[in-house]
């Protein structure tokens, strides 16, 4: 069976939710429905999980989280393996605006455009959309956002009151929880339906009630 490798991108003022969501979903699925309590028993093998999850930040230095938070990623952007899919989570005005002006971050998540699958959370969509990663596609953020988005990069169609858009290669999610919306979509995008379901219903996410 196929396993995924994620990298979740972390930076100065990313928020929390943006990719503890995504993170825990992509953990918290099983190929089983016998694989769920081996799960939760810490009985099941690294080999047996259809995602290995780590976080990558571009030094790998520790990460202030908005609000605070403080977490240390597995990878500097030289150090990390090839990921499989790439998570780049937002933040506020003023994590927007450092990242869209840091080239190390942008031209890294530029590279992931080719063979990749791309998500992003929230406010990420403005650096995949720096990265020109959404030109031609359609694409959503966070609903404070999406003015911001749609007047700094008028190439990209912006859909507005949906949780997520896939594009086949990039997925982009409205705000904060809708990560989780997207993480369960890709999850069944990429193993079958009956993973996400199992997914939502280990995670108690309501979703598909």
């Amino acid at each position: 069976m196929k396993q995924f490798h994620v990298g979740i991108l972390l930076f100065n003022e990313v928020d929390a939710m943006d990719f503890v969501g995504p993170y825990e979903v992509f953990n918290l699925s099983t190929y089983k429905d016998s694989d769920v309590s081996k799960l939760f028993l810490n009985q099941l093998d690294k080999e047996e999980k259809p995602f290995l999850v780590h976080t990558v930040s571009e030094d790998g230095g520790l990460i202030t989280v908005h609000n605070g938070l403080k977490v240390q990623p597995d990878y500097s952007f030289q150090t990390a393996p090839d990921f499989d899919i790439v998570v780049v989570p937002g933040g506020p005005y003023r994590a927007i605006k450092t990242v869209t002006q840091n080239e190390g971050i942008i031209h890294w998540i530029a590279g992931k455009s080719e063979d990749k699958l791309v998500l992003s959370v929230c406010t990420g969509a403005l650096f995949l959309a720096k990265a020109g990663l959404l030109n031609g596609k359609q694409a959503t953020t966070n609903q404070a956002a999406l003015d911001l988005l749609e007047t700094s990069y008028p190439e990209v169609k912006v859909i507005r009151g949906v949780k997520f858009v896939d594009q086949g290669s990039v997925v982009t999610a409205a705000g904060i929880s809708a990560g989780i919306d997207m993480s369960l979509h890709v999850v069944g995008r990429l193993l079958d339906k009956e993973a996400g379901i199992r997914t939502a219903d280990t995670i108690e996410y309501n979703k598909h009630k």
